[in-house]
């Protein structure tokens, strides 16, 4: 029967020396460029968050300048649907004393 190892229960097998060679190799050979691409990769992920927050202001902004030129509109609507009836009961009047004469 085959036991787990102690090494295996701690993580994995024990690190050899010729690992810690091949990963020194590695980071000289390619640490500055994932390092750079790290730095980079976090300077968008900033920069889209500012997008992102800016974007919502925009919205929000625009919103309110809709819910302000409807609120424009119906009051205006309301003021000529006004004027609107009032001349139609000038105009009920006047059919009026025109049948009177």
């Amino acid at each position: 029967m085959n036991s787990t190892s102690l090494d295996k229960l701690r993580g994995g097998p024990a690190r050899q020396p010729q690992d810690e060679r091949m990963e020194q190799i590695r980071d000289l050979l390619v640490g500055d460029v994932i390092r750079a691409t790290e730095i980079r990769i976090a300077a968008l992920e900033a920069r889209i968050k500012e997008l992102e927050a800016d974007v919502g202001r925009q919205i929000d902004a625009l919103a309110a300048r809709l819910e302000a030129l409807s609120a424009e509109t119906g009051a205006g609507q309301r003021t000529a649907f006004d004027g609107l009836a009032q001349s139609i009961v000038e105009l009920g009047e006047r059919v009026r004393r025109i049948a009177r004469e």
